[in-house]
């Protein structure tokens, strides 16, 4: 079984300091909130030996960081959850043994602002973790 969503945040909630998080869609009218998704980009990983032979599997994730109206502190606590993942092995999440965060980009993407003006990064990151 793969980790949840909300393992993710459950474990973001430890090492980022975001007073909302939200799985799936966030609440907009929030100046300052995290949400993580899922998406594609990682194939299912299956060894010759079949599922018992599998030691890993792949959860791959989006965040979003919709983080007020200053483009600069939304840059840096967009900095800060890439930060939280990048280079970090051995994390604990959802009882699984995290091996790697294999970051997509070489860094936070901006994506503009809301139709609030208020600004927003993606962050897409594979999460390899013990099955």
């Amino acid at each position: 079984m793969t980790i949840t969503l909300g393992d993710v945040v459950n474990w973001l909630e430890t090492v980022i300091d975001s007073t909302y998080w939200y799985v799936g869609k966030i609440d907009g009218k929030k100046e300052q909130c995290i949400g993580l998704y899922n998406t594609t980009g990682a194939q299912p990983r299956l060894a010759l030996g079949g599922l018992e032979a599998t030691g890993y599997v792949i959860k791959p994730i989006s965040i979003l960081v919709h983080w007020g109206r200053n483009a600069d502190v939304a840059e840096r606590k967009a900095q800060e959850v890439y930060n939280a993942f990048f280079g970090v092995s051995g994390a604990m999440i959802g009882g699984k043994r995290v091996t790697q965060f294999q970051m997509v980009t070489p860094q936070p993407v901006n994506v503009g602002t809301d139709s609030e003006g208020v600004f927003e990064y993606v962050i897409e990151v594979h999460i390899y973790h013990e099955r």
